[in-house]
């Protein structure tokens, strides 16, 4: 009789303050990745400052390590209650394009192509964003709690890659009719391969005024079902009682169950 083990999905945790450290240290762990174009996705949810918001620092740190490497970098964000332009101005995000040259791009008004799966749980359809097309993608959220789905951060973040409505507010509305199993689709649509979740101020009590909590911390993983079940843990929730980190594993996408994480801490 044969037995099959799957492997373990790695979870790297680093504790500090200063993200230029912490980055350095963290990615050793990890290869380099294979396209020549890294997309960083922030949460820019509105023009709230961190850690509402993924702070600008973070994805500064980010640009830097990975310049070194030669790689393109594209900061790319679709805000569901501001203009996406907004926040990049209000939260420090133009001085990397200028500093920099990277450029920053607002997905709610990107070109799309439309892919379809009939497997999807709820988007048979789906409008994919060009600037994602070909790229290595980077989930980069605050550690955050969430009114809905409990925590917002690395599957949830990828909500604003899409395309957005025209409205004021609420641009990604039309996911929320079936919330967890969008937040499912879409990633498996985008793919992204790595999450970073800065957790060294978590956002407490909900997604759009989020109140501080120092924690010191930073979690990484190329399985974003796994560092959203970390990061979950810190708030004190049971990952397998969120529901699209449960849908999440159900699928596939990774795993959610904490007793199958290798977690490696580092100083």
């Amino acid at each position: 009789m044969l037995i099959f083990f799957r492997r373990m999905s790695k979870v790297v945790i680093i504790k500090g303050e200063d993200p230029h450290i912490m980055i350095e240290k963290a990615l050793k762990y990890f290869t380099k990745p294979f396209n020549k174009r890294i997309i960083l996705k922030p949460n820019l949810i509105n023009t709230e400052p961190p850690p509402t918001t993924t702070p600008c620092e973070t994805i500064e740190a980010l640009v830097e390590y990975y310049l070194k490497f030669g790689f393109e970098l594209v900061i790319a964000e679709g805000s569901g209650w501001c203009n996406t332009h907004e926040a990049y101005r209000k939260l420090g995000y133009l001085k990397l394009k200028e500093k920099y040259g990277v450029k920053l791009v607002d997905i709610n008004n990107d070109d799309f192509g439309i892919v379809k799966n009939p497997n999807a749980l709820f988007l048979k359809e789906f409008e994919f964003p060009l600037t994602l097309k070909d790229a290595y993608i980077i989930s980069v959220p605050v550690l955050k709690e969430h009114s809905i789905t409990k925590v917002t951060l690395s599957l949830k973040n990828m909500l604003g890659a899409t395309i957005g409505e025209k409205a004021r507010v609420a641009k990604k509305g039309r996911f929320h009719k079936m919330l967890n199993e969008s937040i499912i689709d879409i990633n498996l649509y985008l793919k992204p391969r790595l999450a970073i979740i800065d957790g060294r101020v978590a956002g407490l009590g909900g997604e759009l005024k989020a109140k501080p909590k120092k924690l010191n911390v930073m979690i990484f993983s190329e399985d974003l079902v796994a560092a959203d079940s970390v990061g979950a843990s810190y708030f004190g929730k049971a990952p397998l009682e969120i529901s699209h980190l449960k849908l999440a594993q159900k699928v596939g996408l990774g795993i959610a169950d904490l007793n199958k994480i290798e977690v490696i801490n580092i100083k």
